[in-house]
């Protein structure tokens, strides 16, 4: 069993519910939990830093006209260095919410995925089932894939111990 794992989960699945059930579980029995939660909402995404509470608007308001990428690269980046911040703590979980387009092309959270997994820290990414091969490509045999499903998530978790 690896420590990098990643929860692919299909169009319209509770991935988001899910880490948020697991976090509780694992906080319930005394563990720590840090990294980066999602949360949706009907125009925009927020990321939560769950060390710190934070939360930062992920997409920028680009106008009714636009049809560029949305995603605030500037947002991402601030993420991504809390992340590494939450990284350093070497929590029992480590939650990245999105492994995504971002990510695919060697943005986004992409360099502090590879550290906990170079740290062997147990990290749990959220994959949407459309970028699964472009996680294959870049995790390989060094993550391994659950289903959206917090008993096999928490039961992946045990088994690292």
């Amino acid at each position: 069993m690896t420590a990098l794992a990643a929860v692919i989960y299909d169009e319209g699945e509770p991935v988001d519910t899910l880490f948020a059930q697991v976090r509780a579980a694992l906080e319930a029995r005394g563990q720590r939990v840090g990294g980066v939660t999602q949360t949706p909402c009907a125009e925009t995404v927020y990321a939560v830093h769950i060390d710190s509470g934070r939360t930062f608007d992920l997409m920028q308001n680009l106008g009714p006209c636009a049809s560029g990428c949305r995603l605030d690269s500037g947002a991402l980046a601030e993420v991504a260095g809390l992340l590494a911040q939450s990284l350093a703590r070497k929590p029992d979980l480590l939650l990245i919410s999105r492994f995504g387009r971002a990510e695919a092309e060697g943005r986004g959270f992409i360099a502090e995925i590879g550290a906990a997994a170079a740290m062997g820290q147990p990290t749990l990414v959220g994959v949407s089932r459309k970028r699964a091969a472009d996680w294959r490509a870049y995790a390989g045999e060094f993550a391994c894939e659950l289903p959206c499903d917090a008993d096999a998530v928490l039961a992946w978790r045990e088994n690292l111990i």
